[in-house]
């Protein structure tokens, strides 16, 4: 394997692990529920880093209970605040952002 191949697939093993985590169901229905309670009629899943999540399957797994559970969402494009001294590639990622 080179180095290439195995920096993807640390990336991408990272990336896995961090969907799992902020995609779990159990946690979002407790967000859900949390800020219902509020008074809110929305919760958007911020993320704490830039990354697209939104093929993987943990976040196709939430939009089917999301589904199930008759919640609409939809994928919101997220600015990169940019960094002066090192410009970003992309300027956006899509955030999940859920309303009853």
């Amino acid at each position: 394997m080179k180095r290439a191949e195995g920096n993807y697939l640390m990336a991408t093993n990272v990336r896995t692990k961090y969907a799992n985590q902020l995609f779990n169901p159990a946690a979002v229905a407790a967000a859900i529920d949390e800020v219902a309670f509020n008074g809110h009629r929305h919760h958007r899943l911020v993320q704490d880093q830039p990354f697209d999540l939104s093929e993987t399957d943990a976040a196709k797994a939430l939009e089917e209970w999301l589904d199930q559970e008759q919640f609409h969402y939809i994928w919101r494009p997220t600015l990169i605040e940019q960094d002066l001294l090192r410009p970003a590639v992309t300027s956006e990622y899509p955030e999940l952002v859920i309303s009853w």
